[in-house]
This record gives C-alpha cells, sequence and structure tokens, in this order.
C-alpha cells in the first residue's frame, strides 16, 4: 500500500464523522436483482469489517428491516430455520443456510420479503431501493453507527464531493423558498459568465424553478462536462433578471480558504477532499508570497471538519514534516495494517504552526492534528476533538449505491487510538474564564496540560469507556464559539512569543521510542 491509501476493485477509503428509487435493467425481476445487490453487500460486510462477523448475524439484522417497513410483521430464528410470521400466525418459513454462505443468505433474505409482499401492502408497494435501504440499514445499524449504506442517488452526491463533478462552481442554498447562490469560486464557469454571491436563479433553461427542491436545482446545474445551462438571475441591482449562458466543466469543490491576519497565514479546511493537500500548499505559498519574510507563523483552522478522504489527511501533514509517522491504522483485514510516514520536506521551514480544534474536528482533522502534534510540530488550541477514530472503506454496489465500512482504527504516532478518545490540545480554552487573557495566563502559571497529563492520554492503545470519559473531562469538548475568537486570539499570542509558543509545545512532544517502534 503507498502511503496515498489503500484501494481495491471499487473500493476506496474514507475517514468521516453521515433517495431515489433504483431501476432494474430490462427483464430483470426484483428477485434476481436483489440477491445480486444484497449478496454483494453481504460479502463486502463480512469479509472487510473490523470485527469478524457472520453472514449469518449480517442477514438476520438485515432481515429486521421487513419489520422497519411493515411494523406488522418480524422475521426470525427458530431453531434452523428462518420464520416470517404477523402476531402468532406464520407467513413464511425457509431452511436456514450454511452459516458462512452469503449468497444462500442473500437469497433467503429476498425470498422472506417476497412472501412478506404477498400479504403486505406497504412492502408491496415499496420499490427495490427502499427494500435495499431497509435491509442494509438494518444489517449495519447493528455494526457502529459509521458503517452505512447510500442510494444511488446519495452516492452520487457524494462523489460528487469527494472527487469532484461536471458543474458550473457555485453554492447555493434555499432562502424563504427562493435559490440563492451563496459564493461563486473563483476561475469556474460561473465565475466567467458574471454570476455573482446573492444572486437568487429563477429559472434554469427556461424553467421557472419555484418549488424546486435544492436537490432538483443541483441536478439541473450540474451535467455533462462541455455541455450548456441557460440561468436566469434575479439581482438586487437589475430590475430585471439577467440571463447567462455557462459551459459546464469539472469542478472540484474548494475545502480550503486563506486569509492573511497581519504577519500570520490563516487557513481554514472544512474537509478532506480530493486536491485538499495541493490548495493547502498553494495557500502556504501564497502567504509566503504575500507577506515575505515577514511571515511569522500558520494558523490551520479544522474546527467543525467532519473529515474526508485518508489520502489527503496524509497529504496534508506530509507538507509540515520532516520525518516521522504520520499515522497507522489496524484492523481485521490483513490490508488495513498499514503504516503512513513523512516523505517530503517542511514547506514552511520550520514556522510556528498552531492547529484550532474543537468537539466537531473529526477523522481526517484528528490524523492531521495528532501527527502534527505528536511530532513536534504544531501546538493545538481549542477543545478536546470528536474523537471519531475509525477508517471506513468505501465500495460500489450493483445497483449504484454504496456501502461505507468501518474496517479500522487509527493510531496516533505515539501509538494511541483517537477513536472515542479524541485529540487533547496543548491550550485548552473550554475550562475557566472564556478569554485569551485568562488562557495565556494559565499557561504561563503552568495550569495547563502537563506532560503527566499527556502520557496517561498515551498510555493506553484501546481504553475503556470509563477511561475515555474521564480523559475527556480535562477538556471537554465544546463548539460554542463567540463574536470574539478565542482560539485564533490565542492562536495569535502564541505564534508572536516564540517563548510562548515552546512553553505550549513542550508537553506534546512525541517520546515515541518503543512506543513508535511497536506500529512500525
Amino acid at each position: 500500500m503507498t502511503r496515498w491509501g489503500f484501494r481495491y476493485a471499487t473500493a476506496f477509503i474514507l475517514v468521516a464523522a453521515t433517495a431515489c428509487a433504483s431501476r432494474s435493467e430490462p427483464g430483470t425481476s426484483f428477485s434476481e436483482r436483489g440477491r445480486m445487490v444484497i449478496a454483494t453487500g453481504y460479502r463486502f460486510i463480512t469479509e472487510r469489517y473490523i470485527d469478524k462477523v457472520s453472514p449469518r448475524q449480517v442477514a438476520m439484522a438485515g432481515l429486521k428491516g421487513i419489520h422497519s417497513l411493515d411494523p406488522t410483521l418480524d422475521a426470525e430464528m427458530k431453531g434452523r430455520s428462518v420464520v416470517v410470521r404477523r402476531a402468532d400466525n406464520v407467513v413464511a418459513l425457509f431452511k436456514a443456510p450454511n452459516f458462512d454462505n452469503s449468497n444462500k443468505w442473500a437469497d433467503t433474505t429476498v425470498d422472506a420479503f417476497l412472501a412478506a409482499r404477498s400479504v403486505s401492502p406497504k412492502i408491496r408497494e415499496a420499490n427495490a431501493e427502499t427494500i435495499y435501504k431497509a435491509v442494509f440499514d438494518s444489517a449495519l445499524t447493528s455494526l457502529d453507527k459509521y458503517s452505512r449504506y447510500a442510494s444511488a442517488a446519495d452516492a452520487r452526491d457524494s462523489r460528487a464531493w469527494r472527487e469532484g463533478y461536471g458543474g458550473i462552481g457555485i453554492t447555493i442554498r434555499h432562502e424563504k423558498g427562493l435559490t440563492k447562490v451563496v459564493s461563486v469560486m473563483p476561475t469556474t464557469p460561473a465565475a466567467k459568465a458574471g454570476v455573482k454571491a446573492e444572486d437568487t436563479i429563477v429559472g434554469i433553461d427556461g424553467r421557472a424553478t419555484k418549488g424546486w427542491t435544492l436537490r432538483q436545482v443541483v441536478r439541473q446545474l450540474r451535467g455533462p462536462r462541455g455541455s450548456w445551462v441557460r440561468l436566469t438571475l434575479a439581482r438586487t441591482t437589475r430590475p430585471t433578471p439577467v440571463n447567462v449562458r455557462v459551459e459546464r466543466r469539472f469542478i472540484i469543490p474548494n475545502t480550503v480558504t486563506y486569509r492573511r491576519k497581519g504577519r500570520i497565514a490563516y487557513i481554514a479546511i472544512n474537509r478532506f477532499s480530493t486536491g485538499t493537500a495541493r490548495r493547502v500548499a498553494l495557500a502556504v505559498r501564497r502567504a509566503r508570497t504575500e507577506i515575505g519574510p515577514r511571515l511569522r507563523g500558520l494558523v490551520i483552522d479544522l474546527r467543525n471538519n467532519p473529515g474526508g478522504l485518508l489520502d489527503q489527511a496524509i497529504g496534508v501533514s506530509d507538507l509540515f514534516l520532516t520525518g516521522g509517522a504520520i499515522v497507522s491504522t489496524r484492523g481485521r483485514h490483513p490490508e488495513s495494517h498499514q503504516r503512513y510516514v513523512a516523505q517530503r520536506f517542511d514547506i514552511t521551514n520550520g514556522l510556528p504552526i498552531v492547529v484550532l480544534v474543537n468537539g466537531r474536528s473529526a477523522s481526517s482533522s484528528e490524523i492531521v492534528a495528532a501527527a502534527l502534534q505528536d511530532n513536534g510540530r504544531a501546538v493545538l488550541v481549542g477543545t478536546n476533538s470528536f474523537g471519531k477514530g475509525t477508517v471506513q472503506s468505501v465500495t460500489s454496489l450493483p445497483n449504484r449505491g454504496e456501502m461505507i465500512l468501518t474496517w479500522s482504527r487509527f493510531h496516533a504516532p505515539s501509538g494511541y487510538a483517537l477513536q472515542g478518545l479524541g485529540v487533547l490540545p496543548n491550550v485548552c480554552t473550554s475550562l475557566g474564564p472564556h478569554t485569551a487573557n485568562a488562557v495565556v495566563t494559565a499557561l504561563r502559571n503552568h495550569k495547563t496540560a502537563n506532560s503527566y497529563v499527556f502520557k496517561r492520554w498515551r498510555r493506553v492503545d484501546l481504553p475503556s469507556k470509563s477511561r475515555q470519559k474521564a480523559l475527556r473531562k480535562l477538556c471537554p469538548a465544546s463548539v460554542v464559539t463567540g463574536k470574539f475568537d478565542v482560539d485564533f486570539e490565542v492562536a495569535r499570542r502564541l505564534i508572536s512569543n516564540r517563548r510562548l509558543y515552546q512553553m505550549a509545545a513542550q508537553p506534546t512532544v512525541a517520546r515515541l521510542g518503543a512506543r513508535d517502534s511497536a506500529t512500525r
């Protein structure tokens, strides 16, 4: 596996904190198509899930989908049989397949739903996609809260965010029944055509958009690259609507924002998708050009970032490290055991870095925060992060839906697992008076987390839930921000005062030693 992430068949790796009807191929019945879709899902779960599960366990959990569609019906195991019943009446009875045969259990699942259809109008009216969702939602809910199923429509939207799409380069929202343009990405077709933030889209290709859902508008705006779309825009500065013709191009959503803050470069990352590491590198280059030799340091804002692609988290971390571990992953499947090591040079040449985290910084955000903190490369300011430390593998199903499955946990360079625990900041802003002066004074008076606290944090690979809860109380996770950004002001003071910065960094400079060697 390369350091950019493991890929196999149609699956890829995702770390993140989570419908329209499926059309069968001509001449293909639900019975035939359903067996293929459900068998593919069952095999993926039993082969890849982080803990060992049998096809029987998965299928019996999936069969609870019958009850979710019609609460008068249930499916259960009785001896060596699978029984579909309504109250005390047996609707159908099937011999239970071999314990570890996913294909046979998929057959049984489909047969049970067909039997349920014969007595239930609700299930009879359900289309194939509704049944797939009922089966996979029930099966995956029994595993963990991060494993999930995405319908074909939802999967298409997720892929667009991860990998890019054919579109025009705008962000939109619904506001009082109208579709408003929130922002226009620079250099995109929309920007070149003159679309502006705060425009209202009142028509697309000659059709009025009043009453359309946001998803309907998005579907009309996206399309094949090279195709054209005509927008009718209402603009407060114009008495009549404006018509613009825009050519669709390949759009990768912008996940990185750069702003100059005096002699500090502020870089906010709102998620990790295709191109995030490259955009961060470009932001640093822009800061070095704009601020020049007076650049004092970087503030990387990961607050409210739910995560995203593993390879991009590794890529961002690698931008600021000259060596050392970034993260390791461990699961049941042999291919889930991986270790990623920095292979680049530090593009900032050692400038101070402060990373901002809060209770909504999750998964990929926590990988970056832990990697930079453990390697002594950054000081973390804010509150305990979310604690989403599992890696999801994603595969496409025959119905074009996707299954997102937890298949490993990731461990920080110093060895601790982030799942349920999260990352502890060097400087906590959720305790005591919530002012920058109070936080900095506590740091100067050595009333912040010391090396002993971080040793406790890193002591156990997978701490119990009670221990996790006790440790997380050291800096309670918070997402509350006031008009004045205390986190950023603390970061600014740390970067402006090298002695203060070093004081904050000292307790977390990783003493990896034997602990790190265990992950090699």
